[in-house]
């Protein structure tokens, strides 16, 4: 496994493992790091952002790109899921938060995230972890496994603070998905800061950005 890491400017007391989409890198996200060296905010946190493996990817006529697992629909999401990549992804996760964990950072340090395909693993791995977590953040994606997440979190999961945006005007990852993420958490009792944003499209938006940081700033404070 590989990763773009962007370390802390001061004592490394916290630590941001953040997801990319499908057929972006690691890479794709070092901005939100840079974003926020620039304003001269969170220099106690690590950043990672791990690549995804190349595989082939069915919606995209079985071509090869970095991808967390496979996906057969952009309109139904939830259809023939790869439930298999999306373990694995999770455990790849579950291996940079154990790199952390061995260089001295606790769990509770530790804020877990992604956009698109690395916020379903992210708000997966959230909802299904006995580690007490920081908090997970999801950007324009969804939970996956929707028929059966409420069992797995009850038998498998803690509840951790979330963070979940996402664009009204997404036309990969429908709105709708987001809604639903947020009634399922609410569902759960678990604490969900829900932001939606106007006109947005698949991506992310500066106010997105600006949100995300002060989530960071009160779940890993310095």
């Amino acid at each position: 496994m590989s990763a773009v890491t962007v370390p802390a400017l001061k004592k490394h007391t916290a630590t941001v493992i953040f997801m990319h989409g499908l057929g972006d890198s690691g890479n794709g996200w070092r901005f939100l790091a840079e974003e926020y060296r620039k304003l001269k905010v969170l220099d106690h946190v690590k950043f990672v952002f791990p690549n995804a493996p190349v595989q082939r990817v069915t919606v995209n006529f079985g071509m090869e790109m970095p991808s967390w697992f496979d996906l057969t629909s952009f309109d139904k999401i939830e259809s023939q899921e790869d439930s298999q990549g999306m373990w694995k992804s999770v455990d790849r996760l579950k291996a940079f938060v154990a790199d952390e964990v061995k260089e001295g950072i606790s769990p509770d340090r530790i804020v877990i995230g992604g956009f698109s395909q690395g916020c379903a693993i992210s708000l997966l791995a959230g909802l299904t972890t006995d580690a007490k977590y920081a908090g997970v953040v999801g950007l324009s994606g969804f939970i996956p496994m929707r028929s059966k997440i409420s069992e797995l979190h009850q038998t498998h999961g803690i509840k951790l603070p979330f963070f979940v945006g996402h664009g009204t005007a997404d036309q990969v990852v429908k709105y709708e998905y987001a809604v639903f993420s947020k009634t399922k958490l609410a569902e759960l009792g678990v604490p969900c800061e829900f932001h939606e944003y106007q006109g947005l499209a698949h991506s992310a938006s500066p106010a997105e950005i600006a949100h995300v940081l002060e989530f960071l700033k009160k779940t890993i404070p310095e």
